[in-house]
């Protein structure tokens, strides 16, 4: 293997991890969106006006670690094990099916992104930046 396959490896878990978080970020906004105005179970499970705001926070620490932050990295692995924490604590409390799926989604992801450091790391060494061929922006911006 290449030292070159090697970088794309790196520059693929990192754009991955980045793509997971900011997904996680859209679906949680839409979640709170959907708690805020139609849907009243949505809100007793916790989403809201809040959850929101770390929907939105997702969605910048998914686009810092794009490019190459390596604080917005920190700063999401912190959110993703506190996130994991709290429901962790709410299973203790509540014991629903549902607070296990989300304290398993967060740790799954809280796992993802720590798995990702050194790889980001490797990337500022070489310069490189995560999903330099992405198809989505190929599509954006007219490439073949």
């Amino acid at each position: 293997m290449s030292k070159s396959d090697t970088i794309n490896n790196h520059a693929q878990r990192v754009g991955m991890v980045a793509n997971l978080i900011i997904f996680l970020g859209i679906l949680g906004i839409i979640l709170s969106i959907l708690a805020l105005t139609i849907s009243e179970s949505l809100a007793h499970r916790g989403y809201g006006a809040r959850y929101s705001v770390i929907g939105a926070s997702m969605i910048g620490l998914g686009y810092g670690i794009r490019f190459r932050n390596r604080y917005s990295l920190y700063v999401a692995i912190v959110l993703f094990l506190f996130l994991s924490c709290h429901f962790l604590f709410r299973i203790y409390a509540h014991q629903s099916p549902y607070l296990i799926m989300r304290a398993l989604l967060c740790s799954w992801a809280a796992f993802k992104l720590i798995r990702s450091v050194s790889s980001l790391q490797l990337l500022i060494e070489t310069d490189t930046y995560p999903d330099k061929h992405n198809r989505f922006m190929k599509y954006v911006t007219g490439q073949k």
